[in-house]
């Protein structure tokens, strides 16, 4: 047998070494962390998913989604086929079924690798014939799967080989995280196809998501393990440093998620108790003032490991390109995972984050910005009030994710969350939604904005698989259940005239009594089930769910003015929907999976009729076909899609009644996806994208001014945009540095400026550049080891750019220049 050291796998991919006289060896190894050793204790069960093929390429895949190293004489599986795996399973058991009937064993070394071998020829060479160990992948392994993914468990609820999801999906993880530099959830997806965040200097609540030309409401888009993050926008904000790894789901998603809007998802998952230990602690420092600690700590509790703890905690103190604006924080994470035995786990996660941020909407006018008149707003104008408008969260959350093995082919998860929510917010914004005043002031005013929020995310599943004659079938069955409580007033006050460019901020504000005080529930519940059939080299997926959405409004505010009212105004509106999904995928052997699929999604609308019912839920519709390629000889992902979008029952203010609205509105998106993930060598990493989206409006109804917007571009939705991005990692006399850098564009959007006759306006294009650079201290000592030092930077140009803003004739300024420096010491 030959052994080899391969280094860090995270970084490795599939490595043939030739020897002279000797044959070629085959490596196989996971995108992860090194693998734990052999153990004594239970070994931990692993979703797998591998089609019928050659043993050599099943080999390949059971590494990349186990975490292991896998070593073995590549002619040694010459010819050899494996049957296919689906479900949890040991990976004992999974090494066991797809070595069955070949001749051949496996073997654990001290190190964690697994090495395959043939006994009957070891035994002819006076070779010792080892039995074959219990091993193990570590939690690492399946956390961190490196720069390029194999797996996810956002596309199926479960997880599954992104090959056989029939969907586009794009993951950014961990490694891909930290090459870059990311410090927001912007820069987070800024290199995925198909999404685009709204870079928001100084802005507040959650980010502003355009995903295949359709724009989130209400976080229906935003997903955090598994479970919808939130109802309200304005209840939390995103810490990348608590995250392992972004899901990006592109298309209609409700079969599994429920109410989601139309252009897809974006799930993250929280960091979670490892089996290795580990030590960080990280400092940084940067523009604007911008100082961070964080510490990142885990391993396990118990000497057999069936108790396991992390703490994750960060605290920033940090200005921002607008005046006035904070991005403070202050986040604490700690989490517990017990395993007693194979087929029981238990992890509970709580967090507490704090952030304050500026509480202006910093809405620019276009004609003072994009297309200034010769007055134009600067860069850093804050319009606000210093020290009284503010965006302050304050939430605390617990949950659990729990795991059952029922019998060998049944598995119980249940995932809840309960977050509490406190939200200090007072907003400030141009009165007259207009141009600067001639006299160069805005006319500013606030308004407060407190809220208590309660919300309760549960999600049951079974699944299971059997098999029908020739057909397996992977079943997954669930129920979904929501619950959202608000308490929210909302109060304005006097309006103020600050100069653009010499201001006075010393200026008093009162606020008049609240003009609105709601109490808010929103119950839904959901029932999916979803059945993946495989016959052969075919996969087809089929999907459906029926949801039921009440939600309740207490008016206390009208109760209050209106005359005699001796009751409270409230309304209760219950809509019902069943959303599905049907995709066909066929595996080939040698990587390619091409697939073809449709699906559809729902959102409540909370407007009335004229009729006086209450308005129909928008749906979208998409129909997408694409092919997805993960190569058998080097690590990397390449997948290419191609959609029809349209969303319906879209409403508009009735002009006619503008307490009412119109549900004739439909806008229509096509569009083209590519995207790349590669490990070109072990020291080269490569990500890249195109996107193109045609989104127009194709059905609508005038406006008060008799102006219909058929045929006119959806707004803020750029046509084509592209990215890249190019890591390289040292060796030699340069071992220990690493640099990267990246492009990217983002093309002309559009919006319409004037409602009187319905006339758009560009915004045009910007490309931006970016980089970092890293040093690994232990290259020049072992003295040094664990310590590194990375300066990162986004928009190194600093060009100035915007982004169409929350109205109609408003833009939002992009993020100009900004460097960190970031030292990690780990242990």
């Amino acid at each position: 047998m030959y052994r080899f050291n391969v280094g860090n796998p995270a970084r490795s991919g599939l490595v043939a070494i030739v020897l002279a006289g000797v044959s070629t060896l085959a490596l196989t190894t996971a995108l992860a962390t090194q693998p734990a050793a052999a153990q004594t204790t239970a070994p931990q069960s692993v979703n797998i998913t591998i089609p019928e093929g050659p043993l050599e390429t099943a080999l390949l895949s059971l590494g990349r989604q186990a975490g292991l190293h896998i070593l073995y004489p590549s002619a040694l599986t010459a010819g050899k086929q494996a049957k296919g795996l689906s479900g949890t399973m040991t990976v004992q058991n999974a090494l066991s079924q797809l070595l069955a009937g070949s001749g051949l064993a496996f073997s654990i070394g001290d190190d964690g690798s697994v090495t395959i071998f043939d006994p009957a020829e070891n035994a002819q060479n006076g070779e010792t014939v080892l039995d074959p160990i219990t091993i193990t992948a570590s939690r690492n392994a399946l956390q961190n799967p490196g720069f390029v993914p194999a797996t996810s468990s956002t596309g199926m609820k479960g997880n599954a080989s992104i090959l056989e999801i029939p969907q586009s999906l794009s993951v950014v993880t961990r490694e891909e995280l930290d090459q870059r530099g990311v410090n927001n959830f912007n820069e987070a997806v800024a290199y995925s196809p198909g999404i685009h965040a709204i870079d928001y200097p100084g802005g507040q609540g959650m980010p502003r998501l355009f995903m295949r030309g359709f724009r989130s409401q209400s976080q229906r888009a935003y997903y955090r393990d598994g479970l919808r993050n939130g109802f309200n926008p304005y209840d939390s904000d995103v810490e990348p440093y608590a995250l392992e790894q972004f899901d990006v789901l592109k298309g209609p998603s409700s079969v599994l998620y429920g109410d989601a809007m139309p252009g897809g998802l974006v799930n993250t998952r929280t960091k979670r108790p490892t089996e290795d230990p580990l030590h960080q602690v990280q400092v940084q420092y940067g523009s604007y003032d911008r100082k961070q600690t964080a510490v990142d700590f885990s391993g396990p509790v118990t000497s057999d490991d069936s108790l396991l703890y992390r703490f994750t905690g960060l605290y920033r103190n940090s200005d921002t390109q607008i005046n006035y604006a904070p991005d403070d924080a202050l986040y604490l994470a700690p989490s517990f995972t017990w395993q007693p035995d194979d087929d029981t786990s238990l992890t509970l996660m709580m967090n507490y984050h704090k952030v304050t941020k500026g509480g202006s909407e910093q809405s620019l006018p276009v004609v003072n910005s994009v297309y200034s008149n010769g007055t134009k707003i600067p860069d850093d104008f804050f319009i606000g009030a210093p020290g009284l408008s503010e965006w302050e969260s304050e939430s605390a959350s617990f949950g659990y994710e729990f795991n059952q093995a029922l019998s060998s082919d049944w598995d119980f998860q249940q995932n809840l969350r309960y977050t509490y929510t406190d939200l200090d917010y007072i907003t400030a914004f141009d009165a007259n939604n207009a141009a600067v005043n001639a006299d160069n002031t805005i006319s500013v005013m606030l308004q407060k904005r407190p809220r208590v929020s309660h919300s309760v995310m549960l999600d049951n599943n079974v699944s299971t698989d059997f098999e029908t004659g020739a057909l397996k079938h992977d079943m997954l069955m669930g129920l979904n259940y929501g619950y959202y409580r608000f308490r929210e007033t909302r109060a304005n006050s006097n309006i103020n005239r600050i100069n653009i460019y010499n201001p006075n901020y010393d200026v008093g504000y009162t606020f008049n009594g609240p003009h609105s005080n709601d109490l808010d529930t929103i119950n839904q519940v959901g029932l999916y089930a979803q059945d993946q059939i495989g016959l052969d080299n075919w996969l087809l997926t089929l999907g459906g769910r029926q949801d039921w959405v009440q939600t309740k409004t207490n008016d206390y505010y009208s109760r209050t003015i209106a005359a005699g009212l001796l009751a409270d105004r409230h309304s209760t509106r219950n809509d019902a929907e069943f959303s599905g999904r049907a995709g066909l995928s066929y595996l080939f052997e040698n990587g390619i999976s091409p697939y073809v699929s449709y699906s559809t999604s729902f959102e409540p609308n909370l407007g009335t009729l004229a009729s006086g019912s209450p308005a129909e839920p928008t749906t979208g519709e998409q129909y997408e076909v694409g092919i997805k390629y993960e190569p058998t000889s080097w690590n990397a992902l390449f997948t290419a899609s191609l959609y029809q979008l349209t969303e319906q029952n879209v409403t508009s203010t009735n002009p006619s009644n503008t307490a009412t609205v119109l549900q004739t509105g439909e806008v229509r998106s096509r569009g083209l996806e590519l995207e790349a993930k590669t490990a070109i060598t072990p020291q080269l990493n490569l990500a890249a994208s195109y996107t193109y989206t045609n989104a127009e409006v194709t059905k609508d109804a005038n406006n008060q001014n008799g102006v219909n917007r058929t045929g006119l571009k959806a707004d803020g939705v750029p046509t084509h945009s592209a990215s890249a991005w190019l890591n390289y990692e040292f060796d030699n006399d340069l071992k220990g540095l690493s640099t990267g850098a990246g492009v990217r564009y983002v093309g002309t959007s559009y919006l319409v400026w004037n409602q009187t006759n319905g006339s758009q306006m560009n915004i045009p294009a910007y490309t931006l550049v970016d980089a970092a650079v890293s040093y690994d201290f232990s290259a020049l000592s072992s003295d040094y080891a664990g310590i590194s030092l990375q300066i990162s930077g986004t928009n190194l140009l600093d060009k100035e750019y915007y982004s169409p803003g929350f109205y109609s004739n408003s833009v939002l300024a992009g993020t100009r220049r900004t460097v960190m420096a970031t030292l990690t010491y780990n242990w």
